[in-house]
């Protein structure tokens, strides 16, 4: 455990300094050529020219001003995405794991290859409205089923990231390039998906909890989602998608149990949070998984309507004005 003054230090550094990066993926993607091999693929690129690209058709959705627009002259906003665009540069998850630019939660854009195609038999999502609103997912294949549920406010967050098609990182702890120390404030910034969202300040409170228990095993420390293949039981809800890594320069120094010593001391609302963070991961990757082809048969039909259902509950789902207030204030007086 810190001490107060430690604590409280950290806490002012970190809990506000969120930000999630993204940086290009591409080379994952999987290439038109293979995608060409698979039959009745022609088909279903002509109808799609057709329509609305689904990563587009959630963007207009969730935030029709996802590019930057929202981030509106002389807001705290403006000045986070500023240095998000200033600081950090595409990169792979591998090098992102290596790079002193990077601290906090790293996640996957694309499930292990080589990838075998889900084909869905169905798919339905059920809003179930309770003290903390729910959404119901069943999936289905010819011969498997499953159904989980996650919180209604996460959904419009994961698919928004899910459709921006790059890798997510929440950047926390820094050094620049050249070795010198950068504070958190110095480079705070925050995706657009989750502007103002408290999916920020959840994973903010799980950094420090990690950095309480890492102490001196590494000096760049991260929750990195785990690799992973696609199938039912990768998109259904669990809570032990990450691993605990730490690295000083360039050797990984992950100490054996950290994973585990880092969940046995989290408190009863970091517990809550790391449950939500898994089910943001699980919802990311059902939808990225869609968008990248990997997954057949999914309504985007019924899942734009979900969305559309599930805007009202997104954007009550605010940082508070306290935590607010804090943020301004230690991105304009340090």
């Amino acid at each position: 455990m810190l001490n107060r003054p430690t604590k409280c230090g950290v806490l002012a550094s970190v809990s506000i300094a969120t930000a999630f990066l993204v940086s290009g993926l591409r080379a994952e993607e999987p290439s038109p050529a293979k995608r060409a091999e698979k039959p009745g693929h022609a088909k279903r690129v002509e109808k799609r020219a057709e329509e609305p690209d689904f990563a587009k058709r959630i963007k207009d959705v969730v935030n029709p001003h996802f590019e930057g627009e929202q981030f509106g002259a002389g807001t705290i906003l403006q000045t986070l995405e500023d240095r998000y665009d200033a600081n950090f540069q595409v990169a792979s998850f591998d090098e992102m794991f290596g790079s002193d630019n990077v601290g906090g939660i790293l996640l996957r854009s694309y499930p292990q290859k080589p990838v075998k195609v889900l084909h869905l038999k169905s798919a339905t999502f059920t809003l179930e409205n309770a003290d903390v609103d729910m959404v119901l997912f069943r999936l289905a294949t010819e011969s498997d089923p499953i159904e989980f549920r996650v919180p209604a406010t996460i959904v419009p967050a994961a698919a928004l990231m899910a459709a921006d098609k790059r890798l997510v990182l929440l950047t926390l702890a820094c050094n620049s390039g050249g070795g010198a120390p950068r504070s958190h404030v110095d480079l705070a910034a925050i995706h657009p998906a989750i502007a103002n969202h408290q999916l920020g300040y959840m994973a903010a409170q799980l950094d420090l909890s990690l950095g309480n228990v890492m102490g001196g095993h590494g000096r760049n420390y991260l929750l990195c989602e785990k690799t992973w293949h696609l199938s039912l039981k990768s998109l259904s809800a669990r809570d032990d998608l990450f691993n605990v890594r730490c690295r000083l320069d360039t050797i990984e120094t992950t100490p054996p149990g950290i994973t585990e010593a880092f969940r046995g001391r989290l408190g009863s609302d970091q517990k809550r949070y790391f449950h939500v963070l898994n089910n943001f991961v699980t919802v990311r990757r059902l939808v990225r998984s869609v968008i990248g082809h990997y997954v057949v048969g999914f309504p985007e039909d019924d899942f734009i309507k979900l969305l559309k259902q599930l805007q009202p509950i997104y954007e009550k789902h605010k940082l508070t004005k306290e935590q607010a207030e804090e943020m301004h204030s230690m991105l304009t007086k340090f």
